[in-house]
């Protein structure tokens, strides 16, 4: 037994209108060829502290209610970015780090401060905080008032 295959038969004019219509649409841009480079405006690479469930974390301080800075074990510091703001945080005594299951700590983490749960939005490395220096600075020590000039003596007759 024979199929019989319908053809549809396509004018020439027709073919001649979807190729003009192609040539009008502009090519896609190239991928630049310096993808692989970072910009300088391109995001810092999501961190993780390891074993933070184990004391990982050794110290950290508040930057306002969305921003925690952590030092690691290793001492290397991270900036945590809070998911929105963290009303206790800036009042907190103490605060809980909680980790992910596998013990790491990152973007998929929280804070807990004051029994309130702050996820967290991003973890980056980040440059260590200034030192805040305590001591008052000393005012500079003032000179004596030069002595006033004595007026030479007159002469006897």
């Amino acid at each position: 037994m024979r199929r019989c295959q319908a053809l549809s038969i396509v004018p020439v004019a027709s073919v001649l209108a979807w190729a003009a219509v192609a040539a009008d649409v502009p090519a896609a841009p190239a991928a630049p060829a310096a993808a692989a480079t970072t910009d300088a405006s391109s995001p810092a690479p999501e961190a993780q502290i390891q074993f933070a469930n184990k004391g990982g974390i050794w110290k950290w301080q508040v930057i306002d209610n969305k921003t925690v800075l952590i030092e690691s074990r290793s001492r290397k510091w991270y900036k945590a970015t809070l998911f929105g703001n963290c009303i206790n945080l800036s009042f907190a005594q103490g605060m809980a780090f909680v980790s992910n299951p596998n013990g790491t700590f990152d973007k998929f983490s929280a804070i807990r401060a004051g029994g309130q749960r702050c996820p967290l939005v991003s973890l980056v490395e980040t440059a260590a905080p200034q030192k805040k220096s305590n001591a008052k600075k000393s005012a500079p020590a003032v000179a004596p008032p030069p002595a006033a000039p004595t007026p030479p003596a007159a002469a006897s007759p």
